[in-house]
């Protein structure tokens, strides 16, 4: 376990010993998945995933990740021996449940780092928090502007790619579509505001515009008033940003009230994936997305892992597994640069390395702490009596990542 000087700095940096001893009594919500041992150089990771709502298949898809990742390194020996413990914990999403249980990991679980924290509020949140708990962050589903902006971090890691990426692969596609006017539905938090915001600036530089904008609360179900006004918005083009059990709710909705017959194009961003096609595949065919991994890239890595989670799960990884296995991989490879699980030293070994991934020759931007990756751009179609992806487009990093946000101070 954790050495008593450093939980001690810990509990008395956060929250003084009064409330440290509250934390302790809680008593911890989740299981180890990992035996691991009881020395100072285990990589103790804790997941704080959604557990229910909208986005609780995808904090099912991370953990299962992260596992399948430690699975893998143990049976390896680890990093020099240093063997990854899981410890999963709940949350519902909500900022103050999952700032409680990133507290409780560190002080009474003795964590030293932290993953499967989805949404960017959260982790937004956490990050004002982790230089107190002394931990670092690994973001593989947030993908917020903020959080390589404002709200950068210097102990907060992100493998996934920003929306701003995203959007400017997405962009390379809008150009060549032929819909000037433009509706955008989007979820009613911060990657929504953000997404629409990018996006109606790339819809205006390719000579277009944005009629209308609407923004639907997460947990959204009944989605009838947002659909009536895009019908009567007199746009061609549609941009969705909506996730999980609301992108399904909002396409099955569309769908009865023959909403994209009346667009000439529908783009979603993350809104439709592969746990998602048995429910809304059929709706969303020709659909265009950004798509943030291609599962049949060909390089040895890749073919590797697919193999490996194809014969463990029964069915190919889709992004939010391998932004998750990368953000795994991201932590392994900080370790085995500094020779240490100590979080002060993996952190500065992570800031500006590159190493190869499944995804090819990666860095992690000193700046900001984002992983430089490339983005996809595919259109769903029919395939193999179900439905995947056709990529049409590959967008290195080199010509999608912004510069490093002048208001991200490290």
């Amino acid at each position: 376990m954790e050495t008593k000087s450093r939980r001690t700095r810990r509990g008395v940096a956060l929250i003084g010993a009064a409330l440290a001893a509250s934390l302790v009594a809680t008593g911890c919500s989740g299981a180890s998945s990992n035996s691991g041992d009881d020395s100072d150089d285990t990589i103790r990771v804790a997941l704080i995933p959604p557990t229910t709502g909208a986005l609780a298949q995808f904090g099912t898809d991370t953990v299962a990740a992260w596992k399948f990742a430690a699975k893998e390194l143990n049976d390896a020996g680890g990093v020099d021996g240093r063997k990854m413990e899981i410890k999963v914990y709940e949350t519902d999403g909500t900022v103050s449940k999952t700032l409680s249980e990133a507290r409780r990991a560190a002080t009474k679980d003795g964590a030293d780092f932290i993953g499967a924290v989805m949404t960017g509020p959260e982790n937004q949140a956490l990050a004002s928090q982790l230089e107190a708990l002394d931990v670092l962050n690994f973001n593989a589903t947030g993908n917020d502007d903020e959080l390589i902006g404002e709200a950068c971090n210097k102990f907060a890691f992100r493998s996934v790619t920003s929306s701003s990426m995203d959007l400017r692969a997405l962009a390379g596609q809008v150009s060549e579509l032929p819909e000037k006017k433009w509706a955008i539905m989007a979820v009613d938090y911060s990657i929504g505001h953000s997404a629409a915001k990018t996006f109606k600036g790339a819809v205006e530089d390719a000579g277009g515009e944005v009629v209308d904008t609407q923004y639907a609360p997460l947990g959204t179900t009944d989605f009838g008033t947002y659909i009536s006004q895009l019908k009567e918005s007199g746009a061609d083009g549609l941009f969705v940003v909506e996730y999980g059990a609301d992108a399904v709710a909002f396409v099955q909705q569309g769908d009865q009230y023959k909403l994209f017959d009346d667009f000439g194009n529908v783009v979603g961003m993350n809104m439709v994936s592969e746990p998602l096609f048995d429910a809304i595949g059929k709706q969303t065919v020709g659909f265009l997305g950004n798509v943030n991994y291609d599962a049949s890239a060909d390089n040895e890595a890749n073919r590797a892992f697919v193999k490996a989670w194809t014969n463990e799960h029964g069915q190919a990884p889709y992004y939010v597994q391998s932004n998750t296995y990368l953000a795994a991989q991201m932590l392994i490879e900080g370790v085995r640069k500094a020779g240490t699980v100590e979080p002060a030293k993996v952190r500065e070994a992570l800031s500006g390395l590159a190493f190869d991934s499944i995804v090819g020759p990666v860095e992690v931007r000193a700046g900001d702490h984002q992983l430089l990756q490339p983005t996809y751009v595919g259109k769903v179609r029919v395939q193999d009596g179900g439905f995947g992806w056709d990529i049409l487009a590959t967008a290195p990093a080199s010509e999608t990542s912004p510069e490093v946000s002048p208001d991200c101070s490290m």
